[in-house]
Protein backbone atom coordinates (compact mmCIF):
# COMPACT_ATOMS: atom_id res chain seq x y z
CA UNK A 1 0.00 0.00 0.00
CA UNK A 2 1.11 3.84 -0.89
CA UNK A 3 0.65 6.91 -0.63
CA UNK A 4 -3.57 7.39 0.03
CA UNK A 5 -4.45 3.98 -0.20
CA UNK A 6 -2.10 3.59 3.12
CA UNK A 7 -2.98 6.96 4.85
CA UNK A 8 -6.86 5.49 4.22
CA UNK A 9 -6.18 2.31 6.13
CA UNK A 10 -3.92 3.85 9.14
CA UNK A 11 -7.25 6.98 9.31
CA UNK A 12 -9.53 4.30 9.51
CA UNK A 13 -7.43 2.37 12.00
CA UNK A 14 -7.07 5.87 14.53
CA UNK A 15 -10.50 5.75 13.73
CA UNK A 16 -11.55 2.22 15.45
CA UNK A 17 -8.30 3.32 18.31
CA UNK A 18 -5.57 2.17 16.93
CA UNK A 19 -2.99 4.93 18.44
CA UNK A 20 0.14 4.02 16.61
CA UNK A 21 -1.58 4.10 13.32
CA UNK A 22 -2.78 7.63 14.34
CA UNK A 23 1.22 8.07 15.06
CA UNK A 24 2.27 7.12 11.73
CA UNK A 25 -0.18 8.27 9.59
CA UNK A 26 0.53 11.60 11.33
CA UNK A 27 3.95 12.17 10.74
CA UNK A 28 3.74 10.80 7.22
CA UNK A 29 1.58 13.40 6.17
CA UNK A 30 2.97 16.22 8.15
CA UNK A 31 5.86 17.06 5.59
CA UNK A 32 3.26 16.43 2.51
CA UNK A 33 1.07 19.50 4.35
CA UNK A 34 3.93 21.17 5.06
CA UNK A 35 5.34 21.02 1.26
CA UNK A 36 1.21 22.26 0.23
CA UNK A 37 1.61 25.16 2.81
CA UNK A 38 5.03 26.11 1.96
CA UNK A 39 4.62 26.24 -1.90
CA UNK A 40 2.14 29.06 -1.25
CA UNK A 41 3.41 31.07 1.30
CA UNK A 42 6.68 33.35 1.51
CA UNK A 43 8.17 31.67 5.18
CA UNK A 44 8.62 28.52 6.68
CA UNK A 45 7.21 29.77 10.07
CA UNK A 46 4.15 30.59 8.25
CA UNK A 47 3.60 27.30 6.36
CA UNK A 48 4.78 25.50 9.52
CA UNK A 49 1.97 27.20 11.66
CA UNK A 50 -0.56 26.69 8.50
CA UNK A 51 0.78 22.69 8.77
CA UNK A 52 0.10 22.64 12.47
CA UNK A 53 -3.72 24.46 12.13
CA UNK A 54 -4.24 21.46 9.59
CA UNK A 55 -3.36 19.02 11.80
CA UNK A 56 -4.98 20.15 14.55
CA UNK A 57 -8.40 20.65 12.46
CA UNK A 58 -8.30 17.41 11.27
CA UNK A 59 -7.98 15.61 14.55
CA UNK A 60 -10.95 17.60 15.45
CA UNK A 61 -13.13 16.70 12.95
CA UNK A 62 -10.78 12.87 12.21
CA UNK A 63 -14.80 11.23 13.02
CA UNK A 64 -15.76 12.92 10.08
CA UNK A 65 -13.77 10.91 7.31
CA UNK A 66 -15.28 8.27 5.70
CA UNK A 67 -12.74 5.56 5.19
CA UNK A 68 -14.32 4.21 2.29
CA UNK A 69 -13.52 7.55 0.74
CA UNK A 70 -9.91 8.68 -0.56
CA UNK A 71 -7.78 10.06 2.06
CA UNK A 72 -5.87 12.58 -0.15
CA UNK A 73 -9.06 14.78 -1.08
CA UNK A 74 -10.28 15.22 2.36
CA UNK A 75 -6.61 16.49 4.06
CA UNK A 76 -6.11 18.90 1.30
CA UNK A 77 -9.49 20.51 1.62
CA UNK A 78 -8.78 20.77 5.38
CA UNK A 79 -5.19 22.25 4.27
CA UNK A 80 -6.58 24.48 2.06
CA UNK A 81 -9.05 25.87 4.61
CA UNK A 82 -6.72 26.17 7.26
CA UNK A 83 -3.90 28.13 4.21
CA UNK A 84 -7.14 30.57 3.23
CA UNK A 85 -7.80 31.45 7.13
CA UNK A 86 -4.13 32.22 7.31
CA UNK A 87 -3.97 34.21 4.38
CA UNK A 88 -7.26 36.25 5.78
CA UNK A 89 -5.64 36.89 8.88
CA UNK A 90 -2.28 38.19 7.20
CA UNK A 91 -4.83 40.55 4.59
CA UNK A 92 -6.64 41.80 7.95
CA UNK A 93 -3.31 42.23 9.68
CA UNK A 94 -1.74 44.19 6.94
CA UNK A 95 -4.91 46.41 6.52
CA UNK A 96 -4.58 47.22 10.13
CA UNK A 97 -1.16 48.20 9.72
CA UNK A 98 -1.83 50.66 6.44
CA UNK A 99 -4.50 51.98 8.45
CA UNK A 100 -2.40 52.68 11.34
CA UNK A 101 0.32 53.97 9.96
CA UNK A 102 -0.29 57.68 10.10
CA UNK A 103 -1.83 58.65 13.47
CA UNK A 104 -4.04 61.92 14.10
CA UNK A 105 -2.67 64.96 15.41
CA UNK A 106 -4.82 65.57 18.50
CA UNK A 107 -7.27 62.34 19.64
CA UNK A 108 -10.40 63.14 19.85
CA UNK A 109 -11.02 61.36 23.58
CA UNK A 110 -8.15 60.24 25.71
CA UNK A 111 -7.38 56.70 24.59
CA UNK A 112 -7.92 54.51 27.71
CA UNK A 113 -11.44 56.03 27.97
CA UNK A 114 -11.89 55.32 24.46
CA UNK A 115 -10.99 51.32 24.94
CA UNK A 116 -12.70 51.32 28.60
CA UNK A 117 -15.88 52.26 26.51
CA UNK A 118 -15.13 49.69 23.73
CA UNK A 119 -14.59 47.03 26.46
CA UNK A 120 -17.88 47.97 28.70
CA UNK A 121 -19.73 47.87 25.21
CA UNK A 122 -18.59 44.37 24.11
CA UNK A 123 -19.45 43.37 27.91
CA UNK A 124 -22.97 44.82 27.09
CA UNK A 125 -23.87 42.48 24.64
CA UNK A 126 -26.08 39.42 25.01
CA UNK A 127 -23.95 36.48 25.90
CA UNK A 128 -24.13 34.64 22.37
CA UNK A 129 -23.46 37.86 20.66
CA UNK A 130 -20.29 38.38 22.95
CA UNK A 131 -19.14 34.73 21.97
CA UNK A 132 -19.59 35.06 18.10
CA UNK A 133 -17.18 39.00 18.33
CA UNK A 134 -14.62 37.62 20.28
CA UNK A 135 -14.03 34.15 18.58
CA UNK A 136 -14.27 36.26 14.95
CA UNK A 137 -13.02 39.31 15.59
CA UNK A 138 -10.07 38.89 18.94
CA UNK A 139 -9.47 35.06 18.11
CA UNK A 140 -9.40 35.42 14.30
CA UNK A 141 -11.14 32.49 13.78
CA UNK A 142 -12.99 31.05 10.60
CA UNK A 143 -16.77 31.54 10.47
CA UNK A 144 -16.72 27.53 10.09
CA UNK A 145 -14.35 27.19 13.34
CA UNK A 146 -16.56 29.90 15.84
CA UNK A 147 -19.78 28.06 14.61
CA UNK A 148 -18.31 24.56 15.55
CA UNK A 149 -16.90 26.02 19.00
CA UNK A 150 -20.32 27.59 19.71
CA UNK A 151 -22.46 24.80 18.66
CA UNK A 152 -24.72 26.63 16.25
CA UNK A 153 -24.69 26.90 12.46
CA UNK A 154 -22.78 28.96 10.61
CA UNK A 155 -25.37 30.58 9.51
CA UNK A 156 -26.61 31.46 13.10
CA UNK A 157 -22.73 32.73 13.83
CA UNK A 158 -23.36 35.03 11.20
CA UNK A 159 -26.70 36.61 12.21
CA UNK A 160 -25.18 36.76 16.07
CA UNK A 161 -21.96 38.84 14.92
CA UNK A 162 -23.84 40.85 12.43
CA UNK A 163 -26.06 42.26 15.13
CA UNK A 164 -22.93 42.45 18.02
CA UNK A 165 -21.10 44.71 15.19
CA UNK A 166 -24.61 46.74 14.82
CA UNK A 167 -24.76 46.76 18.72
CA UNK A 168 -21.23 47.64 19.07
CA UNK A 169 -21.91 50.20 16.08
CA UNK A 170 -24.30 52.06 18.04
CA UNK A 171 -22.94 52.19 21.57
CA UNK A 172 -20.06 53.53 20.24
CA UNK A 173 -21.59 56.33 18.10
CA UNK A 174 -23.90 57.13 20.62
CA UNK A 175 -20.86 58.06 22.81
CA UNK A 176 -19.78 60.67 20.12
CA UNK A 177 -23.26 62.65 20.01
Amino acid sequence: MKGTDQWSALMAAAQRGDEEAYRVLLESIQPVIFRYARRRLSSDAAAEDVCQETLLTMHRVRHTYEPQRPFEPWMYSIAKSRLIDHLRKQRRLQAWELATETLPDVADEPVGRGVDRLVEAIEALPEGQREAFEMLKLEGLSTEEAAERAGVSVSALKVRAHRAYTALKQALASDRD
